[in-house]
């Protein structure tokens, strides 16, 4: 289904479960039902940027840049939140606020929509049932760094971070929904500096992990910055987790089926371990190229990657066995989902990241591709995926099992090819290059390009000369008994000069005591090494 087609860069988002899509087009927002394939809503803003929807895709966030104008007075609200099931066409947001910076722009639901939180500067709001026109409860402190709302439903847990402020501590607090004042924190934990904080909760959200970035690393060991990891729990509990590895920490995350996690940290080739809900390390990966741990929806399979600025390595694990299931390559990956079924998944090249060759691919977990498509042509690109999941229940959880031999050898990389040579005949790659032959470039076989050039002449010859100076260096006879002693004569007078030298520097000091001036410490203990270097000079003159 095509909903949408435009020759100009829009903006684009799609809902959680993937029902709806919301599509800006320079003159206005439209959200679709890709179900039913028709138009929800429309919203009367042009200039759309940012967009998210809410847990139950009751609501949508648009965010624009914050600009004065005569459009846009003063303090007129960049972030709106709207309503989906009102008028098609809709001129005013149920609710708008400012925010000047993307950061943090973001409101806060549960994941059953009773409560929604809003960070300010020095103040969270939070209104219940969707009504925005009143503030529920606050929490006001001096500083607000950011606001996390723990997942699961009732009693909510909030967590606050407060940045350091003069000086002070920064300090994560986790507070139990409804009970914010300062001494009623359920767990607390302070930090000397943190330049960058997120929090990662499991699936109950009844405990989560603290990811404290430093931009800078002090000990000078990673170019990297500094990041440390913190368990945080309703029952209390704050700890720091111990790494077995010096270096970044690439990613965490929690199993959804499962109270445990899985970190990648350590220089390259990083750890991958395994770790429970009390933060003892249970299981090993072993090292490898990874950035990102990727869960399916049923926890009972767990894939490794290394994508971005990596070469797209991916190993999947048995989660109960801990026995590796299969190792394969998806080349310049820059997006993966799982299938809600938990035993395929897409992974796609998109625009902005890489623009050339966007395309997506479906495979199973054996490596095995089960569909490929590619953009049609080099003017268009391919921006966002997303898995339309309509089930309200996860099925359950697929039979991991081993690739295959066969599926192993259909797996493995192939000869590398450019990019504008991709998805072309073999031999219309071979007839780009006068010098290939099945494939492989054989430099010298064209004789128009065998011919040096004349700075490669001049540097042949610079090497050639150098290397006749190494050799009369190296065939030069060795140094004769008169030799050697001249030399000690020559190192004798060298020594002399530098202490007579030191006595005439003496001598001047001394002038300027008897004128009177007072000297450095360091200059009278000069003045009395005086006769150690009279006696010194002696005895190198016999």
């Amino acid at each position: 289904k095509q909903w949408y087609q435009r020759r100009v860069a829009i903006t684009a988002g799609m809902s959680n479960n993937g029902k709806y899509i919301a599509v800006c087009n320079g003159s206005e927002t439209i959200v679709y039902d890709v179900e039913e394939n028709k138009i929800v809503t429309t919203l009367a803003r042009s200039r759309t940027m940012l967009m998210a929807f809410s847990p139950k895709n009751t609501h949508l966030v648009t965010w624009r840049q914050y600009q004065v104008s005569e459009e846009f007075p003063e303090n007129t609200p960049n972030v709106e939140i709207w309503r989906l099931d009102a008028e098609p066409q809709q001129e005013k947001p149920a609710y708008g606020y400012v925010k000047r910076g993307q950061s943090l722009w973001e409101p806060l639901w549960s994941e059953d929509e009773k409560t929604c939180a809003r960070a300010c500067n020095a103040e969270v709001q939070f209104f219940e049932d969707n009504d925005f026109s009143k503030v529920a409860k606050r929490i006001q402190r001096d500083k607000v760094g950011g606001v996390f709302v723990a997942p699961g439903g009732e009693p909510y847990h909030v967590a606050l971070y407060v940045p350091s402020i003069k000086g002070a501590h920064a300090f994560v607090q986790l507070y139990l929904y409804g009970s914010f004042e300062k001494t009623a924190a359920v767990a607390h934990r302070s930090f000397m500096k943190v330049d960058n904080l997120n929090i990662k909760f499991n699936k109950s959200g009844k405990c989560g992990i603290i990811i404290a970035a430093n931009d800078v690393d002090k000990t000078g060991s990673s170019y990297y910055g500094q990041t440390l990891l913190y368990f945080i729990s309703i029952r209390g509990e704050s700890n720091q987790i111990v790494l077995k590895k010096n270096g970044p920490v690439y990613s965490v995350e929690w199993n959804p089926a499962k109270d445990e996690f899985i970190v990648l940290y350590g220089f390259m080739p990083c750890k991958a371990t395994l770790f429970n809900v009390k933060c003892d390390p249970i299981h090993e990966f072993g090292e490898n190229h990874y950035n990102e741990i990727l869960f399916n929806p049923q926890g009972n399979m767990v894939g490794l990657c290394g994508f971005g600025n990596l070469r797209g390595k991916i190993k999947f694990y048995d989660m109960d066995s801990k026995k590796l299931l299969s190792d394969f390559v998806a080349p310049d990956t820059t997006y993966f989902e799982w299938a809600p079924s938990g035993d395929v998944f897409i992974t796609g090249t998109l625009s902005p990241r890489l623009r050339q060759d966007n395309e997506f691919k479906l495979w199973d977990v054996c490596g095995k591709t089960l569909h490929h498509w590619r953009v049609p042509s080099d003017e268009t690109q391919l921006w966002q995926l997303k898995w339309i999941n309509s089930a309200t229940l996860l099925p359950p959880p697929p039979v991991p099992r081993p690739a295959t031999s066969k599926e192993i050898a259909a797996s493995k990389p192939q000869a590398y090819r450019p990019p504008g040579s991709r998805g072309k005949p073999a031999a219309a790659t071979r007839s780009l290059l006068p010098n290939v032959n099945d494939g492989v470039y054989k430099p010298g076989s064209d004789a128009s390009r065998n011919q040096p050039s004349k700075q490669a002449m001049k540097n042949q010859r610079k090497r050639e000369n150098k290397a006749k100076q190494n050799e009369e260096q190296n065939a030069k006879p060795e140094p004769t008994m008169q030799d050697l002693q001249s030399t000690i004569v020559d190192e004798k007078e060298k020594k002399i000069r530098n202490l007579k030298k030191k006595l005439n520097q003496i001598e001047k000091l001394k002038a300027q005591v008897s004128a009177g001036k007072a000297l450095e410490k360091n200059q009278m203990d000069k003045i009395a090494t005086e006769n150690e270097i009279i006696e010194e000079i002696k005895r190198l003159e016999i």
